[in-house]
Formats: structure tokens, sequence, C-alpha cells
């Protein structure tokens, strides 16, 4: 069963806006140093919309090729269009993914139907599939019932929520016996005290080692210890909700060293005000969390 902390992890850019793949092939040690069980490449967080086929395919290889099966890796294949989602999905099991993130297909919104076949679809390709439900970015809004069906089929391992809506996740897990991954940071704790198995994490692009702590704390019942390790990180939590994501990370993870704050259009910089609250909610928890 899937669980443990997965990072969203940050896609790098050069200041002329290409990828800067050492700052990536950096990344990707840095949490396998640092205890982390799984990466997401090329997710929402990557800024999956602005990159070329050319350059998803070079981070899909690249990912995989530098963690040597010393950490999971997720590309993130899903679109709106079903045959260009089969295409990532088989071109990530070429590669030898782990698995794959599949977003439901926004924009176009099928309803139901459309998006059982949409997943069906891609189940058929034979890869590990974490479904990727989150209402507000697609405007897809289905019962327990229904996301269960989809989470059923033979491919999905795991349901990544962002619903906001805990109970709802809740049932949609005992319903269809997936491993159910928040993709909440704020939440966590309200996941993991529900039976959630771990999370798919923003802020563990910044403090992983402390994300891959909360969350073994948490899944061997010591939700003392989870409390405490959130409560280190909860302002940095509230800042990278400032602004849309990954704004408030990519200026945070530039803030440390990690990467230039670049973001391609139409994501800018946070404002101002947003990247005061940030680099200070980072030296709050510079103050107090175990940094490598």
């Amino acid at each position: 069963m899937l669980q443990g902390s997965i990072v969203a992890l940050i896609t790098p850019f050069l200041k002329n806006g290409d990828v800067d793949l050492v700052s990536f092939k950096r990344l990707i040690h840095f949490h396998i140093e640092q205890g982390t069980k799984g990466l997401v490449v090329a997710g929402t967080t990557g800024e999956s919309p602005t990159l070329s086929h050319e350059e998803l395919d070079l981070l899909f290889v690249t990912a995989i090729k530098e963690a040597r099966g010393r950490i999971q890796v997720f590309p993130g294949v899903g679109t709106y269009n079903t045959k260009e989602s089969v295409e990532r999905t088989l071109r990530a099991k070429e590669l030898g993914a782990d698995g794959c993130l599949v977003i439901f297909p926004y924009y176009n919104r099928p309803n139901f139907q459309g998006c059982l076949e949409h997943f069906k679809a891609i189940s058929d390709c034979n890869l590990p599939m974490i479904v990727y439900y989150h209402p507000g970015r697609t405007s897809i809004n289905l019962s327990a019932e229904q996301l269960a069906e989809i989470c059923a089929l033979p491919s999905v391992v795991a349901l990544k929520d962002c619903s906001g809506n805990v109970p709802f996740a809740l049932d949609v897990m005992k319903r269809c016996n997936k491993s159910l991954l928040s993709g909440d940071d704020p939440l966590i704790l309200s996941y993991m005290e529900g039976g959630a198995h771990g999370i798919i994490s923003v802020l563990a692009n910044l403090f992983p080692g402390q994300w891959n702590l909360l969350i073994e704390a948490s899944l061997k019942g010591d939700m003392e210890t989870a409390k405490a390790l959130y409560e280190q990180m909860e302002p940095l939590c509230k800042a990278m909700s400032l602004e849309t994501n990954p704004q408030c990370i990519k200026y945070a993870m530039s803030l440390m060293g990690h990467c230039s704050p670049v973001l391609r259009l139409p994501l800018i910089l946070p404002q101002q005000e947003t990247r005061l609250r940030i680099e200070e909610a980072l030296e709050l928890c510079k103050q107090v969390v175990a940094y490598a």
C-alpha cells in the first residue's frame, strides 16, 4: 500500500526561463537524503501546464535516472485529453516510472461517466496510478460513491484528495480500500487522524525531513509527536496558501538557495506583502526545524 511523505516537486528554471536541470537533480538527491518516499514530477506544483512535451520527457527521464530505485517517481501525466494522457502514461511506463499522477480532466469538465471512461483508458496502461481529485482546479465535483468507483479501477493505488472535505475523503477511502493521500498541507493532521496513509505535499519541498518524521509518527499512531512537528511548520503552511500555488513555494525555495525564483507566465512572483510574510514565516521555521 502506498504511504508516506511524497513531495509535489517544483520545476526549477534558469533566469532565462529554461529548465534548470542542475538544480532539479540536486533536489532529487536532497529528497533521497531527507527520507522522502516519493517524487511527483511535473504536477501542479511543477508548473506542468507551462512545460513542453520535450521538457516533460526530459524531466521524467532525468528523475527516473537520478532516483535509481532509491525513491519512487510519479510523473504527472494527466491532461483534459484522454489520448494524450494515455500516451504520457505509456511513456512514463516505458521509462520505468513507479507510477503516475492523473488529474481529473479540467476545462472541458466531463460528467461522471466521461471521467470514468477517461480513467479506465489510463488504467488500461497498467501503470500504478494516483487519482488526483481537486474540484477547485477542475470544477468537477463527484459523490463519494462516484469517486470510489473510479478509485476501484485495477491500476489505481491511491487517491490524492484536495477536496478540503476530510470526512468525504475518508468515506471514499473506506468504499474503495485504496491508499488515501492528503493533498492539503494545513489539513494533514485531520487526514492522518482519520486513517489516511500519507501526503503529496507542497511544503515538503522546503522541509522534507520534517514532513517525513510527521507522517511516520502519524502512521505509528503517535499523534502527539505529529502535532508538535506540524506546529513548528504551521506558519509556513499558512504562508504557502496566500497566493496561487506554486508562486509561494517557489519564492520560499529561492530564499533557501534551492533555485531561482523564476516562474513561467501566467504565474508570477508573489506580491511584495506576501513575500514579506513568507520571509517572516521561513525565519520562524528555521529557528525550530532541523534542516540538513
